[in-house]
């Protein structure tokens, strides 16, 4: 999945250079939610945290009323898990790139509706992982890998929707559905076959045509 992604973006970036009077820029700032698919016995419910994500986004027309946008941004992610007597949150922050397919469809003069669907492909550059029991409270630095507390990337589907106001302002929804299992070998070892992030936020953004 990785190589495809990134032949994919490739090929974006490379055509980005044929369109290049048509191509705008733009940068976007979200707030959300996250939470974490998990398989495990033990897991009697899960929970959700806040999230805050930036990106710098690039668009290009493709066909009519179709356009391609690419996106780079810091993006958090992660979840709450509760056990017996055990409450662990995991704040995880990734650097993401995606790239969807946009329809924009004009329904009104005050400016563009857009639909879009893609991918994105995400590494782990830090976090935490909070652990609270009834009597004490501890936090320790999230580390990354096979080995460690949880796989270092994610990949997975990117849907958006949004409005683009002719005075180059837009506002946008969008959700990740994560398919790669984070799962690391510790975690598989205790008892957790399968985490998956899972993330809903809410934006704003400013293009630059």
């Amino acid at each position: 999945m990785k190589k495809i992604f990134l032949i994919t973006l490739l090929v974006c970036l490379t055509g980005l250079q044929s369109r290049a009077q048509k191509i705008i820029y733009g940068a976007e700032v979200a707030g959300g939610i996250a939470y974490q698919q998990i398989r495990n016995s033990e897991v009697l419910s899960t929970g959700i945290v806040r999230t805050f994500n930036f990106k710098g986004v690039v668009q290009m027309p493709v066909l009519y009323n179709l356009w391609l946008e690419s996106a780079l941004g810091v993006v958090g992610k992660g979840g709450v898990f509760y056990q017996d007597a055990l409450t662990t949150t995991i704040h995880a922050t990734y650097l993401q790139v995606h790239v969807n397919l946009m329809r924009k469809l004009n329904f009104t003069d005050l400016g563009v509706f857009y639909l879009g669907a893609g991918g994105y492909l995400a590494r782990g550059i830090n976090g935490t992982i909070d652990y609270e029991t009834p009597g004490t409270k501890s936090t320790d630095k999230l580390k990354f890998g096979q080995d460690n507390d949880m796989r270092r990337y994610d990949a997975g589907l990117d849907f958006m929707a949004g409005f683009e106001f002719r005075n180059h302002l837009t506002f946008n929804i969008g959700y990740n559905l994560g398919l790669n299992n984070l799962a690391s070998a510790p975690q598989k070892d205790t008892g957790t076959g399968v985490v998956r992030n899972r993330e809903f936020t809410v934006g704003l953004g400013y293009l630059i045509k």
